[in-house]
């Protein structure tokens, strides 16, 4: 035992990126489940079972983890148990097990329909809440990485998905029972829950523990915009799942596998782009509330013009999937920097957070399922459609703004960070482990710059948080919401920032900005 557990150190020093590709094996469980890769059999003619398993999986994985947000001292010391997530995996392995061997070839022709259809309902639920709860040691783990360090793990773990995906498909097609699911795929289905546990159980052997980051374990320590990103997160996994299912119920399972394998190319596509983000764009260009109001939009757009193509309705349809994926990596990212800005409990960020979304996607997988053809008869296809596209828009721009997006952002207190000083530290710095309170922060050469002037025509620490804003090419109403200040403060600071540097607009101070920069480089 000894020997194994100093392996698995050398290991994660080694390769100290292994304990968070949990996250990607996660990812890889819940998409091979609900594509069917693995699972279904030939006697499958259209996606009832599919969409039966995934509700039964998203509302268990997101239930539990909402429940886990009343007792979050007794979870968070649970999951921090070297032996919490090889438990849960083992449990959500069992759930695939249950569900492969009442397949049609196996114990279904030998039990009666009522038994079958319970141990069904019984297998998803272990599946959901075995994920559920390595999705929070998850959270905890990426709470506690700076936020371009998050980005680049979440980059990673697209890969792990993209890799365990396609080594299914392309793995003998050999199967126990001619017409049942290969070989290969069972034993995907079942051992990757395991396989997630396993690798999150790694954790332990992180040099920084997660832990010691976190100051504050109660709700008040989130401000009113994350409730509202609840609400959005929740009406669009919604929409958008519901989308997804009533085209996967009226598809054979041949369309619903060859779309699964496009959005999964598109998937690697995206994941290339979040590492090159990552590594390459300095901080001062990354703005998460710009893209998140493209998402949205782009969401919006796709679900509207659904009823006006009927070729392609099935393409377009696998098209939304793939914005509900860019969404939820998104969502991911966003959910872990507020714990690692904000220092609060990651069960509670991802609890409500990556619950709500499970919890949508499980109900918008029922109603798409079951109810959405009705509603497409009782008032049509494209007014079914413009509705719910106009739900999505009005919570993008209605009760989630980009300016709320920044008020979520912006600093706690006096003196914290906020996301934008945050997304400028170097890979370089974060491969160091997180930082302590006590340490100082390294910054990039925009960071050093701003640093340096404020400095040299010393500035006041709330004028230096204006010039940043400024150099960045923000207005005066966008930076009085970056940082929680009125438009006039931002008026006066602004004149002071212009007469101390002796520039005359915003033009001339991001040129002096930029010369600075260059120097520090």
């Amino acid at each position: 035992m000894a020997e194994t557990k100093n392996f698995m150190a050398k290991l994660v020093r080694a390769w100290p990126a292994l304990p968070y590709m949990a996250l990607g094996a996660l990812l890889a469980s819940v998409y091979i489940a609900s594509s069917g890769t693995a699972w279904l059999s030939d006697s499958e003619i259209n996606g009832g079972n599919l969409s039966v398993l995934t509700v039964t999986m998203s509302l268990s994985a997101g239930g539990l983890m909402l429940l886990s947000t009343f007792a979050v001292p007794r979870v968070r010391s649970w999951l921090e148990r070297p032996t919490a997530c090889l438990w849960a995996g083992a449990v959500s392995s069992l759930g695939a097990l249950i569900v492969i061997l009442i397949g049609p070839y196996y114990l279904t022709p030998m039990l009666p329909y009522p038994v079958i259809r319970s141990l069904f309902f019984i297998g998803g639920i272990l599946f959901g809440v075995g994920l559920g709860a390595i999705a929070l040691r998850c959270g905890q783990l990426y709470g506690a990485l700076p936020p371009r360090q998050v980005i680049l793990y979440v980059a990673y773990s697209q890969f792990v998905v993209g890799a365990s995906f396609f080594i299914v498909l392309g793995s003998p097609a050999w199967a126990p029972v001619p017409g049942g699911p290969s070989l290969a795929g069972m034993a995907s289905f079942v051992l990757l829950p395991l396989a997630a546990g396993i690798l999150a159980s790694f954790s332990r052997h992180i040099e920084q523990p997660t832990p010691t980051l976190v100051r504050d374990h109660s709700r008040r320590s989130l401000p009113k915009s994350f409730w509202k990103l609840l609400a959005v997160v929740f009406v669009f996994s919604c929409v958008v799942s519901s989308v997804y299912a009533s085209t996967v119920a009226v598809s054979s399972i041949e369309t619903t596998l060859s779309g699964s394998r496009l959005v999964m190319l598109a998937r690697m596509l995206l994941a290339l782009v979040l590492a090159v983000v990552a590594v390459g764009i300095e901080g001062d260009r990354l703005n998460f509330g710009k893209l998140y109001s493209v998402v949205m939009v782009a969401s919006v757009a796709l679900v509207a013009c659904l009823p006006l193509v009927t070729v392609l309705h099935t393409v377009l349809a696998q098209v939304v999937s793939l914005s509900s994926v860019v969404f939820e990596l998104f969502l991911w990212c966003i959910l872990a920097f507020i714990v690692f800005q904000r220092r609060t409990s990651a069960v509670i960020v991802f609890g409500y957070g990556y619950g709500a979304y499970q919890l949508g996607n499980g109900i918008g997988w029922l109603f798409g399922a079951q109810l959405l053809g009705t509603l497409f008869g009782a008032v049509g296809e494209a007014f079914a459609y413009m509705i719910m596209a106009l739900i999505v828009l009005a919570c993008a721009f209605l009760i989630f703004s980009e300016r709320e997006f920044d008020r979520l952002f912006a600093p706690g207190e006096e003196g914290a960070p906020s996301l934008d000083e945050l997304l400028m530290r170097d890979l370089a710095a974060e491969s160091e482990g997180p930082a302590r309170e006590d340490e100082p922060v390294r910054k990039g050469c925009f960071g050093l710059a701003i640093e340096a002037l404020a400095a040299d025509y010393q500035l006041s620490p709330r004028e230096t948080d204006v010039l940043r804003c400024l150099a960045m090419g923000y207005n005066s109403s966008t930076t009085a919401s970056k940082l929680s200040i009125s438009w006039n403060t931002v008026r006066t600071h602004t004149r002071n920032v212009y007469g101390k540097l002796g520039v005359h607009s915003q033009q001339e101070l991001i040129a002096m900005v930029d010369d600075v920069t260059a120097a520090e480089g």
